[in-house]
């Protein structure tokens, strides 16, 4: 496919960096130099300096002839107008990042009037992904499949969980409910696991299933399952506002800690019954004068990776029972996790998974698309779902007569509202839901999981 990129920032670099490995023709526009050339020095795009909604700007990278615009610019308004300029001159499909949340209510609105066919909104959705972190406080990370009738958890294996040194096949014969571990990260190997597999200390786990079976696996850890009902938030940035709205829903008590005074009064007049406080949230005292010890959730979300690392890891030596961070610099990443902090937010990696599903559905219009995608462990992984509209390669066949690739898992079929953890006697029909972890590569569609 031939993709045009407006905006080489953080978001428009990772969205790039992601699709030139899957070998379409990328584009990407931007008016910084330094930007360009940081680009063209470490990825395989093609660089165009100018204006993105300059119509002789646009015309020199083909648009004409493009199959997907995707405006990524710091401005929502530039990024609506660069859509509505692209798709007149002829892109098919346009993708607008709208972050601002005067327009957060207005999405359905603005696709239809502007004709977009995507909004993505990164503080959003990383908002969203963090309330469901601190509604699982056993939980490193969360991601829902199916409707959000499947649920995928990220969990580390302690000393004194009892599944250690137990083979898959015995564990699976002694819990009352249906799960799957699907992938292990056991130092830097990652792992599909099966059924001769067995958990060791510290080992990285997903585990896949029906909601309520995920529950009762972690009461069978004696894992804590109690929500956060107290929240400190440092940082009032958009994902703040936006995440503050989803917990106070819940019926969670926030509290905001931001250093710039300004934006204190712009928090109060958005966000009700919160209390915001004008501080420096790295500084210890500041913290203990909030109580930090007591509260049951801490999130940072600070520009500034390292104010975020901070407090999150005095907020951990305070033994809080939930911290999470936003990373912006992927390849801190490791360092972060080997601190002991699990559960970590990059907005700008969430946007670009979201892209990425989107552009393999594209890729794929004609055949079974990638409904949703996930990507895990630098991208070493992956579990995509699909709905099944025709395969005959697959369809009715027992899963274990099916010549799958090497390190390609079929985790979950949903059937008519139901949730299947598939044996080797299962089969896939037409209309199911399908979930497939691999590792093998990037697949657009269930023909790709088959050997030949």
């Amino acid at each position: 496919m031939k993709i045009i990129i407006i905006g080489g920032g953080k978001v428009g670099y990772t969205i790039a960096q992601q699709l030139s490995t899957e070998n379409h023709d990328i584009i990407l526009i931007d008016n910084d130099l330094n930007t360009l050339n940081h680009a063209e020095d470490t990825l395989d795009v093609m660089c165009i300096r100018g204006n993105g909604a300059s119509v002789e700007i646009m015309k020199e990278a083909g648009i004409g002839e493009s199959d997907l615009l995707i405006a990524v610019t710091d401005g929502d308004e530039l990024n609506m107008i660069c859509c509505v300029i692209g798709k007149k001159l002829g892109a098919k499909h346009t993708v607008a990042r709208i972050r601002n949340t005067d327009y957060s209510n207005e999405h359905n609105m603005l696709k239809e009037e502007l004709e977009l066919d995507l909004v993505i909104n990164p503080e959003m959705d990383a908002a969203i992904e963090i309330s469901q972190i601190l509604q699982l406080p056993y939980a490193n990370n969360i991601e829902n499949f199916a409707n959000n009738m499947v649920e995928m958890v990220e969990f580390n294996i302690n000393e004194n969980d009892n599944i250690i040194d137990i083979t898959l096949m015995e564990l699976t014969k002694k819990l009352p409910f249906k799960i799957l571990f699907c992938v292990v990260k056991r130092n830097d190997e990652i792992i599909i696991p099966k059924g001769n597999f067995s958990f060791k200390v510290n080992d990285i786990v997903y585990v896949i299933g029906e909601k309520k079976s995920i529950n009762k696996f972690f009461k069978y850890l004696g894992r804590n399952s109690q929500r956060a009902k107290n929240v400190t938030i440092i940082g009032g940035s958009r994902i703040c506002i936006y995440l503050t709205w989803l917990l106070k829903e819940m019926g969670t008590n926030v509290k905001i800690i931001e250093y710039d005074k300004e934006r204190c009064y712009v928090l109060n007049d958005i966000l009700e019954d919160v209390l915001i406080i004008n501080g420096d949230g790295t500084d210890q005292d500041v913290l203990d004068n909030e109580n930090i010890h007591t509260t049951d959730g801490f999130v940072a979300l600070t520009d500034r990776d390292e104010e975020n690392l901070i407090s999150s890891l005095y907020a951990h030596q305070c033994s809080v029972p939930k911290v999470v961070l936003k990373i912006n610099r992927l390849n801190y990443v490791p360092i972060v996790k080997k601190l002991g902090l699990d559960s970590i937010v990059s907005p700008k990696y969430t946007t670009a998974n979201s892209i990425l599903r989107y552009v393999r559905a594209l890729d794929n219009s004609q055949g079974i698309a990638v409904e949703k995608l996930y990507k895990l462990y630098d991208d070493k992984a992956e579990v995509a779902e699909f709905i099944i509209k025709g395969s005959p390669a697959i369809l009715d066949i027992k899963l274990q007569d099916l010549n799958l690739k090497k390190d390609v898992l079929i985790a979950v079929i949903v059937r008519n509202k139901k949730i299947i953890i598939p044996s080797g006697d299962d089969l896939i029909k037409e209309g199911d839901k399908v979930i497939i972890v691999t590792k093998s590569g990037y697949i657009t569609d269930l023909s790709d999981i088959l050997e030949g």
